[in-house]
């Protein structure tokens, strides 16, 4: 059984992809901090709807309305990039035009972390419970 396919793992593994693409460009952006004329550079986040929509298993699923109180949700056009690099508009520049802001940074491989720690235990946890429901055990 490839778990790729299921889109759990493909979500999580994923999003521990484009974290990990982001610390390497927070980490760039702390390196460059006493560059003149450096912006600091930041991953666009992946869409969850995006994400699903590309995946085999909803492609052709439409939403309908079952009942009067319900919204019918809009459909989305579907990106080929998830990730693009783009600078960030700074309020803060240094006398040399240098506009890293140390704080913001190390406060973005703080929610970075965290998030990853968060998509890898997701993606434990549900393979764990795949593995229980294929031994039999917890009966």
């Amino acid at each position: 059984m490839n778990l790729s396919t299921l889109n759990v793992f493909r979500l999580a593994t994923m999003k521990m992809g484009w974290l990990s693409a982001r610390q390497g460009v927070l980490a760039q952006n702390i390196a460059n901090a006493d560059t003149p004329d450096y912006r600091a550079k930041d991953l666009k986040a992946p869409s969850f709807s995006k994400a699903i929509s590309n995946g085999n298993t909803y492609r052709n699923v439409k939403l309908v309305q079952t009942a009067k109180g319900h919204m019918i949700a809009p459909v989305n056009s579907v990106g080929t990039r998830l990730i693009k690099e783009r600078n960030k508009d700074v309020y803060e520049v240094s006398p040399n035009k240098n506009a890293v802001i140390m704080e913001e940074q190390l406060m973005k491989i703080s929610e970075s972390s965290m998030s990853f720690k968060l998509a890898s235990s997701i993606y434990s946890k549900n393979l764990s419970m795949f593995k229980m429901a294929l031994n039999g055990s917890g009966r």
